[in-house]
């Protein structure tokens, strides 16, 4: 017997309107996710500060929000496989939402900020190193062909940035709303965003069709094959370089850094963070160009090599204007290796190491938590320490960009066709 219409699979080569409606929430959670990202950046080290926290600390707990979301992106492919992927997607949204009510009702009280860190689900340095990031990444790979990866890995960061860009227009006005909260103490509007935003997610993720479950492949042994451990291992240790890096100049630390050197108002960090969003996002329309005409591999690193060049020189800028202005003309250039690095990621890895390769190579980005304590203590030593944050930065990025292109550059992606699961190192 025939299926009736519209509930039979669909016919070989007609795309899956299920998986279309996958994306689409995909994508729709990305940008709310964006939104409360970007506004969280731009208060939470001020807010931490205001709360009585010193340099050090500051950057102790920044460094521990990293951490706590990368601990939760390493779990992830573990959970995965004892459970429903859509039901690991409601977990962790709920763990956002927790860690912002917690962030918003007790900032002043360390035990309250370190266990809604180690939630992990506040992300607040700019890279999106989550839980959530990871499970919509391996999902998102399985709704599109090989040949749109790049494209759909490239929309997906886009709709990020543009949702961090709002939410750093908003972070500004809504910080001031007077908003009734128990208890003495600073209470900002913004950390209560943060909870409801994660409130909303759950049932986003939920409206996520059965085929997303199904289509995960749960490792009966491992989250890796012997192969996909190989190639993951070698790419996790490149990207734990770069991320090492990038915590010593996480979006939160900017504005804290920019503070003390210029203090500008706050709206005017607003708008230079929503500008940097929309840069890197007009930077993600070329990734996808770019990536076709030269390889992912030479798109990322000869994108990533000159925005490292423009970071160390705003160490020197005496200016908030001249420093805004590099720092938004970096976006342009640093962030046109995602998509790319999302993409390759998962086309050298079988179809069955794809949630594994996804989760550890965000959790390879735990290193961001490191960089973050040694910018507070550089911060913390005062004078020109202050500016060494941008030149250690710059110079330890782009060491991992010549890196990565000496040890990728004779390892096409699967898009060019090669077979998935070869080695990366040759």
């Amino acid at each position: 017997m025939s299926a009736p219409a519209g509930r039979g699979p669909p016919s070989p080569g007609a795309p899956d309107p299920r998986a279309g409606s996958d994306r689409t929430i995909l994508y729709a959670a990305r940008t709310v996710r964006g939104i409360g990202a970007g506004a969280l950046a731009i208060v939470f080290a001020l807010d931490l500060a205001r709360s009585g926290y010193p340099p050090v600390w500051i950057g102790i707990l920044l460094g521990g929000s990293l951490a706590g979301g990368a601990a939760a992106a390493f779990a992830f492919p573990h959970l995965e496989a004892h459970g429903s992927r859509r039901s690991v997607f409601a977990v962790n949204a709920a763990a956002l939402a927790i860690g912002g009510f917690l962030l918003w009702l007790a900032p002043g009280n360390l035990a309250a900020v370190v266990a809604a860190l180690a939630l992990g689900g506040i992300v607040a340095g700019g890279s999106d190193v989550s839980p959530l990031g990871a499970a919509e990444q391996a999902t998102l790979v399985a709704a599109v062909g090989p040949r749109e990866r790049t494209h759909a890995f490239a929309v997906y960061s886009l709709l990020g940035y543009v949702g961090a860009a709002a939410g750093s227009l908003l972070a500004a006005p809504l910080s001031t709303l007077p908003v009734a909260a128990p208890g003495p103490g600073l209470h900002d509007p913004v950390l209560l965003l943060y909870g409801l935003i994660g409130l909303g997610l759950i049932p986003l993720y939920r409206s996520l069709s059965r085929e997303v479950d199904r289509s995960a492949v749960r490792p009966t042994r491992a989250a890796l094959s012997p192969e996909g451990r190989s190639t993951v291992r070698a790419l996790a240790s490149l990207f734990a370089v770069d991320a090492f890096g990038g915590g010593l100049i996480a979006n939160s630390l900017v504005v804290y850094l920019f503070v003390l050197r210029f203090d500008p108002p706050l709206a005017e960090l607003s708008i230079l963070l929503a500008v940097s969003s929309l840069g890197a996002a007009l930077s993600l329309l070329l990734a996808v160009p770019l990536a076709r005409r030269f390889g992912l591999v030479r798109t990322m690193v000869f994108s990533h090599l000159p925005s490292n060049l423009i970071l160390i020189a705003i160490a020197f800028v005496p200016t908030f204007f001249g420093a805004a202005v590099l720092w938004a003309g970096r976006s342009l250039l640093s962030q046109m290796d995602v998509p790319t690095r999302q993409s390759y990621t998962q086309s050298v890895v079988a179809p069955a190491d794809r949630a594994g390769a996804a989760g550890y190579t965000t959790a390879a980005r735990s290193s961001q938590a490191l960089g973050s304590p040694v910018a507070g203590g550089l911060v913390a030593a005062g004078g020109p320490w202050i500016a060494a944050p941008f030149v250690v930065a710059g110079v330890i990025k782009a060491g991992y960009d010549l890196a990565l292109y000496l040890q990728c550059r004779h390892r096409p992606a699967l898009e060019v066709g090669e077979p998935a699961g070869a080695s990366v190192g040759r």
